[in-house]
């Protein structure tokens, strides 16, 4: 908090999904309340209890149509010693219902800053046809149209190269049984430079 003044910071709960129990905070203060169950919406009696991992927000995400968009790709990994993955094309593009905002008064709107379906589903502006969601093929084609093809392969190289690390991190804790493959689905982020952010792995 201190090195980086003025930012925002996301705590998540690990043992959680759907977006449960995702909050952002810009002062330290926030998170001492949060801590001794003052906080606002807090529904959790004893908050130490769980574990959460705090994370630097990323305020400046690639945004369409003015809202703001994670990515869901799907990778099999068939072994790990030799590292053979394979990247899925059926991944997709989850929108926000509402536009993006930075406002500290927009801090605590989870319909502008959370993805998940889970919630996006609950808000007026939810569009059940598509689910707030376009696939990865369209996103790409959108991409190629409003930066050009050269960055948007050069994004989608980025992204494969995230994935290859986060892999390689783990290549020797993981067991490796060629009798069987593991099925992660990746979300990550894209800010407004086209830098992609690892946010979790599933």
């Amino acid at each position: 908090f201190r090195r980086v003044p003025n930012s925002t910071w996301i705590m998540k709960p690990t043992g959680k999904a759907q977006g449960k129990g995702i909050f952002l905070v810009n002062k330290l203060a926030q998170v001492k309340k949060w801590g001794t169950g003052l906080m606002a919406g807090s529904t959790m009696r004893n908050p130490q209890q769980e574990a959460y991992i705090v994370s630097r927000y990323v305020n400046n995400p690639l945004l369409v149509g003015g809202k703001k968009f994670d990515l869901r790709i799907y990778v099999v990994v068939t072994s790990y010693r030799p590292l053979k993955a394979y990247i899925s094309r059926l991944g997709f593009a989850r929108f926000c219902n509402v536009k993006y905002s930075a406002e500290v008064g927009d801090i605590d709107n989870v319909y502008v800053h959370l993805t998940n379906v889970a919630i996006q589903k609950h808000g007026d502006d939810y569009n059940e046809n598509h689910g707030n969601k376009w696939s990865i093929a369209n996103l790409r084609l959108y991409l190629e149209g409003t930066r050009g093809r050269a960055a948007t392969d050069e994004l989608f190289a980025g992204i494969n190269d995230v994935m290859i690390h986060s892999l390689r991190s783990v290549q020797n804790v993981i067991i490796n049984d060629r009798h069987c493959f593991e099925l992660y689905g990746y979300d990550l982020l894209v800010d407004e430079n086209l830098k992609p952010w690892l946010i979790e792995v599933n």
